[in-house]
């Protein structure tokens, strides 16, 4: 059922993100392909084939060439950046070649969604063509940038559903070590007797807050070796042995198909379980390269404990004053 969600939600993600996209397309929100003339000034050439310059385009320059609604965040009347060009000079001081302008942080909405879908949400790129009077001062640049289409399902695509998937690869390999060497210890701890020793040790309290499940009965002591499992951080074995408890506590059950006490207070105790040992946290912890994944340690103690604290005294309130009927 869980696998069909997912991809409910893939499947949503895609056709919204397609839906936008085709607006965008069909409204012609970047102007693809269109001139946008820019001021240049202080022109410098480092090399060859290489030129930098500042630039500005006033805001009613950019109104008429963009829609008003674009701009509307625009304080300045004034809109400065800079460029750089990869370009050859022609005998008439035509500069021609590959441009680069850097987005600045007031730079309209849009610049910032066109450079987010070319680069590093820095930088737009494009063609130009300078047209300078003193080539070494002023001048005046049509700036055309590349076409931006499906920006939005690209980057669904790319950094939302192949990003995950990668990092969900990634992340999977780094804790097969970690996972291997705590689940070693703590399947060491268990054949030790430290498991059973834990066991042992929580059976008065659990006797009071179970008084209806007998101390001998099989379901005593799954319920006790699941909570010994939590402790120390071992979900895998703790799971069958918490399905095992629920099987016990239905034999124990005179209304089959309704839940009793002991099954609520159980149930909340195996979700708010007191956990010593957060192997899986910490080997995630790790593999994201954290460089004291450990630390977890004290406050997954002190937040597990608070939780179960909570919970078991939530459940005794519900059932004292809501019993089951």
């Amino acid at each position: 059922m869980l696998n069909w969600i997912w991809l409910g939600l893939i499947v949503i993600a895609i056709a919204v993100a397609t839906g936008r996209d085709i607006s965008e397309i069909a409204s012609d929100r970047f102007h693809n392909g269109g001139s946008l003339a820019l001021h240049v000034t202080d022109l410098k050439q480092t090399s060859p084939d290489h030129f930098t310059t500042a630039g500005f385009i006033t805001k009613n320059e950019l109104a008429h060439f963009y829609s008003s609604d674009e701009i509307k965040n625009i304080k300045a009347d004034t809109l400065r950046c800079n460029l750089e060009v990869v370009g050859k000079r022609s005998a008439d001081g035509k500069i021609i070649g590959a441009v680069v302008l850097n987005v600045p942080d007031d730079a309209p909405t849009l610049w910032k969604d066109m450079a987010s879908s070319m680069s590093d949400n820095k930088t737009i790129s494009g063609k130009g063509e300078f047209f300078t009077g003193d080539s070494t001062r002023i001048g005046s640049l049509v700036f055309t940038p590349e076409p931006v289409r499906f920006r939005i399902l690209n980057k669904v695509a790319n950094d939302g559903i192949l990003k995950a998937a990668e990092t969900a690869v990634t992340l999977a390999l780094g804790l097969i070590g970690v996972m291997a060497f705590w689940l070693g210890m703590m399947k060491i701890a268990e054949a030790a007797g430290f498991v059973a020793l834990l066991a042992k040790m929580a059976k008065p309290i659990m006797v009071r807050l179970f008084p209806e499940v007998p101390p001998d009965h099989p379901a005593m002591g799954a319920m006790l070796s699941n909570m010994a499992a939590n402790f120390l951080g071992m979900s895998n074995a703790a799971t069958p042995l918490g399905l095992k408890a629920m099987e016990e506590l239905n034999k124990l059950n005179p209304n089959v198909g309704t839940a009793t006490n002991a099954m609520c207070l159980f149930l909340t105790i195996n979700t708010s379980a007191i956990t010593l040992v957060p192997a899986t946290v910490i080997a995630v912890r790790l593999s994201l390269g954290s460089h004291e994944p450990a630390d977890i340690i004290v406050p997954t103690f002190l937040a597990t404990l608070i939780a179960l604290t909570c919970g078991v005294f939530f459940n005794r309130f519900i059932q004292r004053f809501f019993p089951v009927k």
